[in-house]
């Protein structure tokens, strides 16, 4: 039985209040009835996730947590003590965090970026946001299966001189570049990116764009067209707009938006006109 993890077992017993599961070990697990899948029978196998309680009893659940063992999270904060703070990871029983795991004073409501790890006796499940150290490494195909472009989740959880400290997929470091970045990220936040570059030093490029000029130019287009829909089928940008005043209302360089523009333009989708371009569909 793996603490933190998904585990299949057998079902043993059903009653009106209760299910057990044999995981393996030496006490069946508790799993309320009421989360058992449906048309299920006794001797049925099924895939629980194991997890602590306050008591240090195990419990099973077939809900899905928002993160497992090894993998990183962005949480809310439910309630903040003396001793730790505990966070909202989508099952009943909340996650805690110890005060030394605790980077900065957070408050309900905030979000917090941990870790998934075990408690200090190995038998439990807590978070951790001292997890510099803790991010996997690549595995040795990195270069072939994380190709530039490749779609990956992001979560923010810190900023340097250079840009923006994220997470990529719940498990690896990666670095959002300044001069790339065109909205104002917020810790805690996530956000849909993609592979730039593999680095020989293990971490991850990536960016909130597609790679490549016609990629980002696609992208961008249908940004534009959301854009002139939402405003009444007309923008006050053109090409001598600002790059400031591109970047600020549509959150894109000014070279990609007068490249998008005119490709609309050809495709007969908008006029370009002295203040502005106006659509025409």
């Amino acid at each position: 039985m793996e603490i933190g993890k998904y585990n299949r077992g057998k079902i043993v017993l059903i009653t009106e209040k209760a299910c057990f599961i044999d995981l393996g070990g030496e006490n069946d697990i508790f799993l309320p009835p009421w989360e058992l899948p449906e048309g299920a029978v006794k001797g049925d196998e099924i895939d629980v996730f194991v997890y602590n309680t306050s008591s240090d009893e195990y419990r099973s659940t077939t809900v899905k947590p928002y993160a497992v063992m090894g993998e990183f999270a962005s949480l809310e904060v439910t309630d903040v003590t003396g001793f730790g703070m505990f966070l909202d990871w989508g099952l009943q029983k909340d996650l805690f965090v110890p005060s030394r795991n605790i980077r900065v004073e957070l408050k309900p409501g905030d979000l917090a970026v941990v870790k998934i790890v075990p408690d200090y006796a190995g038998k439990g499940v807590i978070g951790t946001c001292h997890f510099d150290d803790l991010f996997e490494e690549l595995p040795e195909n990195a270069v072939e299966s994380m190709k530039v472009n490749k779609k990956v989740e992001l979560i923010v959880y810190g900023f340097s001189r250079l840009g923006a400290r994220v997470i990529v997929d719940k498990k690896y470091s990666g670095m959002l570049y300044e001069n790339e970045i065109f909205e104002n990220l917020k810790i805690g936040e996530q956000y849909t990116g993609y592979i730039k570059k593999i680095r020989e030093d293990g971490l991850i490029d990536a960016a909130l764009q597609p790679q490549g000029f016609r990629a980002a130019t696609k992208d961008a287009r249908e940004i534009i067209l959301d854009a002139l829909e939402n405003s009444g089928g007309f923008l006050a940008l053109h090409d001598k707009s600002s790059a400031e005043e591109i970047k600020k209302q549509l959150l894109m360089s000014k070279k990609v938006f007068k490249k998008s523009i005119g490709g609309l333009y050809r495709e007969k989708f908008i006029t370009i006109e002295d203040d502005g371009i106006r659509l025409l569909r």
